[in-house]
Order: C-alpha cells, then sequence, then structure tokens
C-alpha cells in the first residue's frame, strides 16, 4: 500500500473517530463540520471528498456501528455449540444477544448516545441503516421464536417483536436511567458493577419469568 493511500485511509479513519465524539456531544445539527475538521486534525474539504458533507459523514458513522455488531453476532451464533431448533440453541441466541447489547452499550457510550438521540428523533437519519442492517438480523430471531412456538418450549400469542423490543429497550434502558443521579438509579448499581450479573437478571426475566 502507497504512502498516499495510507494517508487517505488514516484520514477518514480520523475523520470518523472524531465525529463520533463530536456528534454524541454535540447532536448533528449543533455540529459543524469545521468542528469535525479541527478535532480530526484533517482538512475540511475531505468531509465532503470522503462523506459527502455532514449528514452523510453522520450516515456512516452508523452504518460502521451497525456493521460492527452485525459482524459481532453472526460470528457469535455461527460459533454457538447447540443446534438451530431446539430449546437449547435459542436461549443459547437469546444469550448471545444480551451479551452482545450489554457489551456495545458499554463499550461504545457515544454510539449509544447518538442512537438514543435518533430514537428521540424517530430514526429519521438511522431508519435506512436499521432497515438494511439490524432488521434482517431480528428477522431470523423472529423465525427461531416462532419455530419455538411451533415446537411448544416458547409460549404460544407472544409476538416475537414486541419480545424482541422490550427486551433490547430493557437493556438499554436499564443503562440511561443507570447514568441518572436517582435513588432507582443506586439501588441498581450493583449490577451496572457487574455486569455477568446484570446479564443474568435480564435472562432470568425475559427467558424464566418473574412467577414462580
Amino acid at each position: 500500500m502507497s504512502n498516499d493511500v495510507q494517508n487517505k485511509l488514516n484520514a477518514r479513519k480520523c475523520i470518523l473517530e472524531a465525529a463520533v465524539k463530536l456528534f454524541a456531544k454535540l447532536g448533528l445539527d449543533k455540529c459543524s463540520t469545521r468542528e469535525i475538521a479541527k478535532e480530526s486534525d484533517s482538512n475540511i474539504s475531505l468531509i465532503s471528498y470522503y462523506f459527502g458533507g455532514k449528514e452523510g459523514l453522520y450516515k456512516e458513522v452508523m452504518r460502521n456501528h451497525a456493521n460492527e455488531i452485525k459482524e459481532s453476532v453472526q460470528k457469535n451464533i455461527e460459533n454457538s455449540q447447540f443446534k438451530p431448533g431446539t430449546k437449547a440453541h435459542f436461549v443459547e441466541q437469546v444469550s448471545i444477544m444480551v451479551e452482545n447489547m450489554i457489551r456495545f452499550r458499554v463499550n461504545y457510550p457515544d454510539m449509544a448516545k447518538i442512537f438514543a438521540r435518533e430514537k428521540l428523533t424517530g430514526m429519521i437519519h438511522a431508519k435506512e441503516i436499521h432497515e438494511e442492517i439490524f432488521y434482517p438480523m431480528m428477522q431470523k430471531f423472529f423465525e427461531a421464536f416462532q419455530e419455538g412456538q411451533r415446537q411448544g418450549y416458547i409460549q404460544a400469542g407472544i409476538d416475537p417483536a414486541v419480545f424482541f423490543m422490550a427486551l433490547s429497550e430493557g437493556v438499554w434502558g436499564f443503562f440511561q436511567m443507570s447514568e441518572c443521579q436517582m435513588r432507582l438509579s443506586q439501588d441498581c448499581q450493583k449490577h451496572k458493577d457487574n455486569l455477568g450479573a446484570f446479564k443474568d437478571q435480564i435472562l432470568k426475566i425475559y427467558l424464566t419469568g418473574v412467577l414462580t
């Protein structure tokens, strides 16, 4: 790889890294390309050259993260030791899914802020990415869920889309609330400090249930 090509790749990477921080802090509207160029120590014209402008850069930031999640999920599912179509495999899938949600939320707090802000504004800029990258993964989960219902180890009458939405928002909502200075946050602090225990709590609630 020539030095020129390497320099271009480095510049692009620096712009993306700076954009994540600034978009998380300021949001799309309040963040300027000038600030991003300054933070990344890049020529402002490179933002238009690589991404077509600020909105294109914003979408690329989310797309990169979505693809990283997709690759991680697919790798973990492929490495699962259980065969599809069994109760054990479904439990393993949900466990992997929850573990990924927790890991990405903890490791990428800036991206979590960006996507949380997108949800508040109706997913205006993330809708295409969600439909293209996230939703096909969700559909595979829905199929596994429905197979479990046909086999009888998952209750009939539970909508897989509602289950998934409640599960994912439960995980993400926990971290959002735990960052607020409230007594409820203090009550949950031990689980924020022990993510393995938090994962176990989520699996018990959504797979075992709360009633004896």
